[in-house]
């Protein structure tokens, strides 16, 4: 089973749309709640809400396989709620592109996109490339990460992974986040193919 099989759910058009649209009030509520002052009425409303909305979502929990987070292929990264809204442009077995934009909820301080952001998007990119290159499931062995510059939040960033080497299934990948000619991070990650008979619950270390 490719990478693309494996998170890809088989959804309406409509439900799509749907989720889309609460995927982005997610995001718009997160870098609200970023920016809050320190407003009681705000805070103990939104408490409030959360637990009802947490009692009735409860009621519909499934299994990874029948999820719907991370698994909807026509939003930006399959519509996973944790990660930054990458937008592909464009993706080959040799090189992924995209541009991206971290709200407040991301920030570390400074108006800069905090640092395990940072790395998280990079697992996310570097993890399209390998997986693609591999055609098949790949998980992360290592990532590293090199700051270069402060990563600013709220303004369209490029985003870049390409093959460095391979070595049996061990997949070598380089990326890089720019603010137009400034290089802001680069990122370097091996990725391990799996074997048909890890499925995605076991680990190597091969």
């Amino acid at each position: 089973m490719s990478w693309e099989e494996m998170f890809r759910g088989d959804f309406a058009a409509d439900d799509v749309r749907a989720y889309g649209e609460l995927i982005e009030n997610l995001h718009d509520v997160q870098n609200a709640l970023a920016a809050l002052s320190m407003d009681r009425e705000a805070i103990d409303g939104l408490a409030a809400d959360l637990a009802v909305w947490r009692d009735r979502l409860e009621k519909s929990t499934t299994d990874e396989q029948h999820q719907v987070n991370g698994r909807v292929a026509e939003l930006p990264v399959r519509g996973h709620a944790m990660l930054p809204e990458l937008l592909v442009t464009s993706r080959t077995t040799e090189r992924v592109e995209g541009t991206v934009r971290f709200g407040r909820w991301f920030m570390g301080g400074g108006m800069a996109v905090h640092g395990g952001a940072v790395s998280l998007l990079f697992d996310e990119v570097l993890g399209i490339l390998a997986s693609l290159a591999a055609g098949g499931i790949t998980r992360t062995a290592y990532l590293h990460t090199d700051y270069r510059a402060l990563t600013p939040i709220d303004t369209e960033l490029q985003a870049a992974a390409w093959i460095d080497r391979v070595e049996g299934r061990k997949w070598f990948v380089r990326g890089e986040i720019r603010h137009g000619d400034t290089v802001c991070a680069e990122g370097e990650g091996l990725f391990l193919r799996l074997l048909p008979e890890q499925g995605l619950g076991k680990r190597t270390t091969d």
